[in-house]
This record gives C-alpha cells, sequence and structure tokens, in this order.
C-alpha cells in the first residue's frame, strides 16, 4: 500500500476497526459519505462517469466487510479474509476508473464496475447515482466473482 492515496487509506483503516465489530453493531454517523476518488485518467475515453466523485457510506462500508467477511470465513484464514477485504477496497479507484466490464441496469438504475485480476477473483463495485443533478456515484456494495474461464 506504498502508493496507496490517503483518502484510500483512511477506508483501509476504517474497514479493519469495522472488521474488529460483532456483526450488526450500530456505528457512529452511517449516513456520512466517504469520498473515494474522483473519475479522472481513464483508459476509457468514453467512461460512462468521466468527471464524476466516488463516494461510499460508512453503512455499506461496514456492510462490505461484514458480508465478505462471512463470504470468505468459508475457505480463507482470518488474515487471508482481511487482506482480500482490504485489496478490494485499495482496488475501487482503478476498478471504477479503468474497469474491464461496465453494466448499467435502468430499473433501478444500477452500475456495475467489474476488474479482472489474473489468477485472483474479479473485484465487481455497484454503485447508484443517487443524485442526478450532482457528479456523484455513491457506492453501494463490492463483491468478488469467481475468474471467468477461457472458452
Amino acid at each position: 500500500m506504498t502508493n496507496t492515496p490517503t483518502r484510500t487509506k483512511k477506508l483501509i483503516k476504517l474497514a479493519k476497526e469495522y472488521y474488529e465489530l460483532p456483526d450488526g453493531v450500530i456505528i457512529d454517523k452511517p449516513d456520512q459519505l466517504l469520498r473515494v476518488a474522483r473519475v479522472k485518467n481513464t483508459k476509457h475515453a468514453k467512461h460512462p462517469h468521466r468527471d464524476f466523485r466516488i463516494y461510499i457510506s460508512r453503512r455499506a462500508l461496514k456492510h462490505v466487510v461484514e458480508v465478505r467477511r462471512k463470504e470468505l470465513s468459508k475457505k480463507h484464514t482470518e488474515a487471508q479474509i482481511l487482506l482480500k477485504i482490504c485489496f478490494a477496497i485499495e482496488q475501487i479507484p482503478e476498478v471504477i476508473k479503468n474497469f474491464d466490464k461496465y453494466e448499467y441496469e435502468y430499473e433501478p438504475g444500477k452500475h456495475f464496475y467489474t476488474k479482472n485480476y489474473r489468477g485472483e477473483p474479479s473485484i465487481r463495485v455497484l454503485c447508484e447515482q443517487r443524485d442526478i443533478e450532482k457528479s456523484m456515484l455513491q457506492i453501494c456494495s463490492i463483491h468478488f466473482r469467481k475468474p471467468q474461464k477461457a472458452t
């Protein structure tokens, strides 16, 4: 995490704190939005959200940590789980800026960004555009997807 931006380091620190909490614990300021990144310097000339700001609420971050911890605990050690969750959080800007796959579901207005990693599960970030007037996306969830087999 040497080249990790300060914002992302703060998200990872907060995720580690949430990791230590039991499931269902109420957190302070759950609706507070935390800035993740701005969509600039992307490899996609026609990025669907160029110059948008990306945010995640404390509630959504805690949800990601709780659900992925439970999901990954079936096949991984505690240390591996925390590393995977931190890696996914660290990669959010890269996944959204330089995605390998973008999907949009008109109803109810969900944006899915997926980035593939060699030999690792893909990371899929689900976002919503909550306010049409503002150029911002809010992350709802982050998922791991099994690598697709070449056909």
